[in-house]
């Protein structure tokens, strides 16, 4: 295929985490148009690319990556028409809750210090604060990977799970949030508040991918790692947070892929073996083999 490859393969510098080794075949689209061609063209193929997002919750290997990515970083436009908004794949939750809020438009304000983009957030059915992204979506836009052509869907049809939803193998192109009208000034209180609380509780100064483990069912995956005595546990630079058990950081930079999975583990066998709970991972795993189209989300 022909398409432009960024001169920037290095996927530490991509992730969140800081994180990965060369990614061998790095595309970057510039348009819908152009990601549909390379989804379609992969499929054609019998590939099956790994789509990258904010990469905020993904943990690629330290070595090179030889499973094509598309990162949708430069799918970035945003359109704002009434109390509605339309927002590509590739759109920064930060800048969408920023847009909403210069425009008047409530519903997205509890995403503030969310570090992905639109197109994962829908994927994973991001959340924070008591909300769920799949709640503001009224429409999306999909691309089906067999034909590369785009189709629409109520976002009522949809199944939203927790911090995940159902899409049948087709992939975000675009969203389209309905929201309501609000003073910009209160807006920009509430976003203020909500991001002084994550502060206050993640260690944002700190790599990371987000929380590591999805909430079991009645119960705090954090409180569950706290409570076994795991906050300071390290596996070379990679160190469960002080702060927030169920984050693990890049304590100086210099992690690798294998220092997380290792304490991945090992909190997960000292969480089972002190409570019976079997953590299950949040974070996406880029692996090199190729079974299905892979979209990484938002922490």
């Amino acid at each position: 295929m022909s398409f432009r490859h960024s001169p920037e393969n290095t996927l530490s510098k991509r992730t969140s985490l800081g994180v990965g080794g060369e990614a061998l075949r790095l595309h970057v689209p510039q348009s819908i148009a152009e990601f549909a061609s390379l989804l379609k063209g992969f499929n054609d193929a019998g590939e099956f690319p790994f789509i990258l997002g904010g990469g905020c919750n993904t943990l690629f290997p330290s070595q090179s990556f030889n499973r094509p990515v598309i990162h949708t970083v430069e799918l970035n436009s945003i359109e704002v028409a009434g109390t509605r908004m339309r927002a590509q794949a590739g759109v920064r939750l930060e800048t969408l809750m920023r847009t909403a809020i210069r425009n008047g438009l409530q519903g997205l304000e509890m995403f503030g210090g969310i570090p992905g983009t639109v197109g994962g957030a829908v994927a994973m059915n991001a959340g924070g604060s008591g909300f769920d992204f799949g709640q503001r979506i009224s429409h999306l836009t999909v691309i089906d990977p067999q034909t590369g052509k785009p189709s629409n869907l109520d976002g009522r049809d949809v199944e939203w799970k927790y911090r995940s939803c159902e899409l049948n193998g087709l992939i975000v192109a675009e969203a389209e949030f309905a929201l309501k009208k609000e003073d910009p000034v209160l807006l920009q209180k509430k976003s203020v508040e909500f991001i002084r609380k994550k502060a206050e509780n993640q260690p944002l100064a700190y790599l990371s991918a987000g929380c590591v483990f999805k909430n079991p069912p009645g119960k705090a995956a954090a409180k569950l790692i706290d409570d076994a005595g795991l906050k300071g546990m390290r596996v070379g630079s990679a160190l469960v947070s002080p702060v927030h058990a169920n984050f693990i950081v890049n304590a100086d930079g210099a992690a690798r892929s294998e220092d997380v999975l290792e304490l991945i583990e090992k909190v997960r066998e000292k969480v089972f073996e002190a409570f019976s709970v079997k953590l299950e991972l949040e974070i996406v795993l880029a692996e090199e083999s190729e079974s299905e189209v892979v979209s990484s989300g938002a922490c």
